[in-house]
């Protein structure tokens, strides 16, 4: 263990971190003054901005130390996890288009501007429930990292990332969140392109580490075919209906930044996952007397130099800590938007500062919590697939926008039906294996459950059809109040 500030590694990660602390306070100035600056960072995010938050929001606890942690245990296979993000992020370029078209601030509001107040009461709920999952799976590897790195105790460690992370994103919003997931991704995508194949020289090249490897682990597709192709379907859902990804998308400048942008941190994505994988090899391969979850910061303290270990390490803590303030920032902004405000008598009844005082101490309440709930040692992947997949039945209500016979009256029934039969897949059926080839992930029986009962609904049911030009110019009207600071009753307009 590090017990020194003097330690290169150690005093690279101070310098990081003062860095990261500083970029966010620098670009979160002034997010205080409305309420889409602070959610959405004004809607004017460039391009390479765009793309690096998008990237950073999973490169830290699920695709940096949970691959390399399930690497450790089972071998390369565990690169799909990423893989399959990739190209699922990659093939809903398109669908992001039309979604980007609806100027909303949440999932959830969108919903129920399609599907009724009830809807979007319901997916309200779904989506905070979700995102503090989500945050909680981010903040389990932090502690551990930080403790080992810097010699910090456990629990001291633990309190310092939670505070920094709820700090800044109660601090500056999107901004903040954007602009240190700018810097955090640069740093780990060239780090890690150099750092894996210099660490796999040091180990004595590929042919050492899989020689050193349990039997299997050189198994390009251990994880299963069923596996693979339900990660795949599973991220489809993600990057088409959850909150931490579609506020990005409704943030971005235009369009086409956020088509753009969302191919190209799929892009990245899909061989980011070798890399991580790459290190949880590496150390299993040196017989690395650790815990799983250590693979990553291991190999990276083992086999790179003290300064070039440091930086990597604190970005990759730092890509932890950003995707925890995504998450949190999203449960934050669905809960004050969808649950908040209606309970409020709505957006014309409350001020610009009210609300975003309201948002910032919601991230500080909901981020005490997910941390306290991380304190249980819940694996990465495991809590991250949770959390996803208790959102993943929204993603039918809005892929069903695109069918012209859907009615009003199936959002609500779709939810529920989806909702139970994740319930009863997760934790009445284990998740079940089939043929042998891994576990089918319950956000898809319970995304095409929803689907299939949006369907049956509107074909049987006499019910309102909506047309999407319609929702977009209601939804374009409110957005402008909002922008301009008029807001004003719906009745006044007549």
């Amino acid at each position: 263990m590090i017990d020194t500030i003097t330690d290169p590694v150690v005093a690279t990660m101070i310098g990081y971190f003062a860095v990261t602390l500083a970029v966010g306070l620098w670009y979160g100035r002034g997010a205080g003054e409305g309420y889409v600056e602070f959610t959405l960072a004004g809607r004017n995010l460039s391009l390479p901005v765009y793309m690096m938050t998008y990237f950073a929001t999973f490169a830290g606890g699920g695709l940096t130390m949970g691959i390399a942690q399930e690497a450790f245990i089972e071998g390369i296979s565990a690169q799909w996890y990423a893989m399959t993000q990739g190209l699922a992020w990659m093939t809903m370029t398109l669908f992001i288009g039309f979604i980007y078209s609806f100027e909303v601030v949440s999932v959830p509001e969108l919903l129920g501007r399609v599907y009724g107040e009830y809807t979007k009461y319901f997916a309200g709920l779904f989506t905070v429930v979700g995102q503090v999952a989500l945050t909680t799976g981010q903040t389990i590897g932090m502690a551990s990292v930080l403790a080992v790195t810097t010699g910090l105790d456990l629990t001291t460690a633990f309190w310092v990332s939670v505070a920094v992370f709820v700090g800044l994103t109660a601090y500056g919003g999107m901004n903040t969140v954007a602009y240190t997931d700018t810097l955090h991704g640069i740093v780990i995508i060239f780090g890690m392109v150099v750092a894996i194949p210099l660490a796999v020289t040091n180990a004595g090249g590929v042919g050492t580490i899989t020689a050193g490897v349990p039997e299997g682990h050189t198994n390009w597709i251990g994880v299963g075919i069923v596996q693979i192709g339900t990660w795949y379907l599973m991220y489809i859902t993600v990057a088409g209906a959850q909150q931490q990804m579609l506020q990005r998308t409704w943030s971005a400048r235009n369009k086409k930044v956020a088509m753009f942008g969302t191919f190209l941190a799929g892009t990245v994505i899909t061989g980011y996952g070798i890399l991580t994988a790459a290190a949880g090899m590496i150390a299993n391969a040196q017989g690395a007397d650790i815990e799983s979850e250590m693979a990553f910061a291991w190999t990276i303290i083992n086999m790179l130099p003290d300064v070039f270990a440091g930086l990597l390490l604190a970005a990759a803590v730092s890509s932890v800590i950003t995707g925890a303030d995504s998450f949190l920032l999203a449960g934050s902004t669905s809960f004050v938007n969808d649950l908040y405000i209606p309970f409020r008598g709505g957006r014309e009844n409350l001020t610009d500062a009210h609300l975003v005082l309201v948002t910032r101490l919601t991230i500080i309440g909901f981020g005490v919590g997910a941390a306290l709930i991380a304190l249980s040692g819940i694996e990465i992947i495991v809590i991250n697939t949770l959390g996803m997949g208790i959102m993943s039945v929204l993603f039918a209500g809005l892929v069903m926008m695109l069918w012209d016979r859907t009615v009003r009256e199936s959002g609500l029934p779709a939810f529920i039906v989806g909702g139970v039969v994740f319930v009863i897949w997760e934790f009445g059926l284990g998740s079940p294996e089939l043929f042998g080839e891994g576990q089918v992930e319950p956000a898809v029986p319970a995304t095409a459950a929803a689907i299939i009962t949006i369907v049956v609904v509107s074909l049987l049911y006499d019910g309102e059809t909506f047309s999407n030009q319609e929702v977009r110019e209601l939804a374009s009207r409110d957005m402008d109040r909002l922008t301009t600071k008029d807001v004003r009753p719906a009745e006044d307009d007549d």
